[in-house]
């Protein structure tokens, strides 16, 4: 870790707005945690304008302006800069992390391929949120899984290993050309490494993000990297909701936007699907 006294004027001066958008969030939203690209939400949508734009030498503040889309590509420098030099809370803003990662909750028990649980789990796409959803699927007795892009053969083996009755699976990913099919090559996915011997019935549906939702909460979409895969399909699936396929929708703009975030938004979908009202959209 670099020292203190190694960091430039500029370092602090981007560093402490950091720490302001940070207090402004724990104020107004009443959450202490929340994902690098859910405060990116909320710096984007706050009307002050306190963005400092620094000299280049000493670091003095030229200018302020308002935050911008386009400032999001360093605000994962001067959030790790704002963590280091102690501005903000060393867990207080959450990344994404490599690897696979199955969560049980701690009622969770595995005797001859019978759990006694709700035979429900929710597979997040992106794990930055994961710690925020944690304790709801824990309150909720299920399983969370969190992957990157498209689950390994391994962890779709786990899924027939923990069931052997109907499972639902509740999908969370970004409303972008690589991530909005998420749900439906899960489903493709879990069909195709199916053991023979396994009858289990398997429902993916996905939660979120979806078309209606950006409408609804009025979620901005922002400029999205280029990309190949699934062009035409995603031009295809904007098309009945006017959106533009060349901006995408993120998750963690539900941290911004919906009630209580993240957190409050599953949990308002676990009660209503455990009392047999589907709130996803079914897949395959």
């Amino acid at each position: 870790m670099m020292q203190a006294s190694s960091y430039t004027e500029t370092d602090r001066t981007k560093s402490k707005w950091v720490a302001k958008v940070y207090q402004d969030f724990v104020k107004e939203m009443g959450r202490s945690r929340t994902t690098l690209r859910g405060l990116f939400y909320y710096a984007l949508q706050r009307t002050v304008s306190d963005y400092p734009i620094c000299g280049g030498f000493v670091g003095e503040i030229r200018i302020t302006r308002p935050y911008h889309e386009n400032d999001g590509e360093k605000l994962a420098k001067w959030t790790k800069k704002a963590r280091s030099l102690g501005f903000i809370p060393a867990d207080s803003i959450l990344e994404e992390m490599p690897g696979e990662h199955t969560i049980f909750p701690h009622k969770f028990f595995l005797e001859s391929g019978n759990c006694d649980l709700p035979h429900i789990e929710v597979w997040l796409s992106k794990s930055a949120a994961g710690p925020l959803l944690y304790s709801v699927c824990e309150r909720h007795g299920i399983v969370l899984v969190l992957v990157q892009g498209r689950p390994s053969q391994d962890t779709i083996a786990d899924l027939f290993r923990r069931h052997n009755s109907p499972t639902t699976i509740l999908c969370l990913s970004d409303l972008s050309q690589r991530e909005a099919f998420f749900s439906q090559e899960l489903a493709k996915d879990i069909e195709r490494y199916r053991p023979e011997a396994s009858s289990l019935k398997v429902d993916v549906q996905r939660i979120a993000l979806l078309p209606e939702q950006i409408q609804q909460l009025k979620i901005p979409m922002i400029r999205a990297p280029k990309a190949k895969e699934n062009k035409d399909e995603f031009k295809k699936y904007l098309a009945p909701f006017s959106l533009d396929p060349k901006n995408i929708g993120e998750i963690d703009a539900l941290e911004v936007y919906y009630p209580g975030g993240i957190a409050c938004f599953l949990d308002e979908i676990l009660m209503h699907q455990k009392a047999g009202r589907q709130l996803g959209r079914k897949v395959l």
